[in-house]
């Protein structure tokens, strides 16, 4: 696409929302595309009047689907309802922006047809995780959680995770196939098939008495800003309507495993993170007997089974086997059987560490 198109369209967009036009080189934050089915365009810009914005163009369902980019519109209005009301509760996220009636509209953007949203810019993500600011980022998804749950807020689609079905970061298929490699311990792989399906029927037979509402989906520290009010949580492309306690135990388990240490961190902080997140939570949200049950169950199994454990990691079980370490392969199936079968230690039910304001470099725990 000739930049000046580019900058027609950009222009055009900024027009539905009521702003003048862009002034300065836009800044492409992101661009992807698949065939007809997918595209995703997010673009930040400087406006004529000083506003810094982002435009979000996205497309995500099949071109010969009838009515699939006016239900995609429907989905992403909700979304940003949801954002709306959470900032409006008191939660730090940015302004979206209105064209008439509607967060969302149809258009076309070089050339694809896609939808369309205006919200603020609000700054440069956090690019680390540390034990005192995953206690805060569990805090703020319970207050998220509290909100979304007495306001009954329902989007009316699904999540990434949730524990219950088949998801992001579920690897259980993947571990059978490579636990069935010639010289691993047979006789621990199908005790830990066992104990997955075991904590899956679990959890699933509690599922539908949980609590459940709609979450913003993904609350990686890339979607956080750490700003002088609090944390401003960001992107709700992934919001979507779950169980709460799924919700509580697979970000935190995101969190605690995925995003980035400082430099200077030890690897063994990656274990305190999640502890340091579950009691941010509970300090604000709770839970109930039966959420601590399952959420308990949730974290075992997923823990024990962490899909950058099986798949991916250089430590993976994957790359010890690809690399012929069997003696490697073979002691982390022994430490994942003892992750999925540790005693409950009470952990779901009471915070055990708090994070100290007048100390922000550390939690006491």
């Amino acid at each position: 696409m000739e930049q000046r198109d580019a900058l027609c369209d950009l222009n055009a967009a900024l027009s539905r929302f009521g702003f003048p036009e862009a002034v300065g080189e836009p800044a492409v934050f992101l661009h992807e595309a698949y065939e007809d089915e997918y595209f995703k365009h997010i673009v930040g810009v400087e406006t004529a009047d000083g506003r810094h914005l982002v435009l979000k163009f996205v497309r995500d369902c099949s071109g010969d689907a009838p009515d699939a980019l006016a239900e995609l519109r429907n989905t992403v209005e909700k979304q940003c309802a949801f954002a709306q009301l959470l900032r409006e509760s008191g939660i730090l996220t940015p302004q979206y922006y209105r064209a008439g009636e509607r967060f969302c509209v149809e258009t076309v953007f070089s050339g694809v047809p896609c939808v369309l949203t205006a919200e603020d810019f609000c700054g440069k993500e956090i690019a680390t995780i540390t034990e005192p600011l995953a206690f805060r980022i569990g805090a703020l998804v319970a207050r998220m959680h509290v909100i979304s749950l007495e306001q009954n807020c329902r989007i009316g689609v699904g999540t990434l995770f949730s524990a219950a079905e088949e998801n992001d970061v579920c690897c259980f298929d993947r571990f059978r196939t490579l636990a069935a490699s010639e010289g691993i311990d047979r006789s621990a792989a199908k005790r830990i098939d066992a104990a997955i399906e075991r904590k899956l029927a679990v959890i699933r037979a509690a599922w539908d008495a949980l609590p459940k509402s709609a979450v913003q989906g993904d609350i990686s520290v890339n979607n956080l800003i750490d700003t002088p009010d609090g944390l401003l949580v960001f992107d709700y492309n992934n919001a979507g309507d779950v169980v709460l306690v799924s919700d509580l135990v697979l970000e935190g388990l995101l969190t605690a495993y995925e995003m980035d240490l400082d430099a200077d961190a030890p690897a063994s902080l990656r274990e305190r993170l999640f502890p340091a997140f579950l009691n941010g939570y509970l300090s604000v949200r709770p839970l109930t007997e039966a959420e601590q049950r399952v959420g308990r169950e949730i974290y075992t199994l997923y823990h024990a089974l962490w899909f950058s454990r099986v798949v991916y990691s250089e430590d993976s079980l994957e790359k010890r086997i690809a690399r012929g370490d069997l003696d490697g392969a073979n002691a982390l199936l022994r430490r994942m059987l003892a992750d999925l079968t540790a005693p409950d230690d009470g952990s779901f039910a009471r915070v055990r560490c708090a994070f100290r304001e007048d100390r922000p470099n550390r939690t006491d725990c």
